[in-house]
């Protein structure tokens, strides 16, 4: 076989049901980051800026995705509106996990998404490559004390919960106006820390 079958690209890929996600993941109702970013220019900066924080860079040569040392690493990486998925240009997609070059096609990079998910990808369809420096840690959450929440009065169908030291039942602490507000308040490293230690309570 000479090369892949672009055809195949077409079809979506099935979700690794093994696959670990974050406690706050609900599926069915999840706001992908990928599509955060490209349909919010406001979103889109505050997200590359903590990209930098965290370490991330610009390949200066997108050929350089193939050498061996990126073999494991995470990447992201944006279209230049070439590929079949007709996505316009500057797309940006959140990459996965670097497998290495495809044996069968040396113009294809293979990586594994973050569902699990297998994808090839032509070199030639990007325009920009991410990749982080191993030697940049992320940053870690601040909080060390209890975190402290309004009490909700405004009901929504977009409810926020967290359990209760006391009662151990889940207590409404956001109602939010759309899925949107909600994911970006769950993703606050604020509730993060509630979650994760029970160290919250009302203000």
């Amino acid at each position: 076989m000479s090369k892949i079958n672009e055809n195949l690209q077409k079809y979506d890929r099935i979700s690794d049901i093994n696959v670990k996600h974050s406690n706050v993941f609900l599926r069915g109702n999840y706001v992908s980051i990928q599509d955060r970013v490209n349909s919010s220019m406001e979103y889109e900066k505050e997200y590359m800026n903590k990209l930098l924080t965290e370490g991330w860079f610009k390949l200066e040569n997108n050929e350089d995705i193939f050498q061996d040392i990126f073999k494991g690493k995470h990447f992201k990486y944006r279209l230049n509106g070439n590929s079949i998925s007709m996505a316009d240009s500057g797309t940006f997609r959140s990459g996965g996990i670097i497998i290495g070059k495809n044996k069968e096609n040396p113009l294809y990079i293979m990586y594994k998404a973050y569902n699990g998910c297998l994808f090839p990808l032509q070199i030639k369809d990007i325009s920009e490559v991410y990749v982080k420096d191993p030697n940049v840690e992320k940053t870690k959450p601040l909080i060390k004390k209890t975190v402290y929440f309004k009490r909700p009065y405004k009901i929504s169908n977009y409810v926020v919960y967290l359990k209760s030291k006391i009662s151990g039942e889940d207590v409404p602490v956001y109602y939010a106006k759309d899925n949107h507000t909600k994911e970006r308040f769950m993703l606050s490293k604020k509730f993060d820390y509630a979650y994760k230690t029970g160290d919250w309570g009302f203000l």
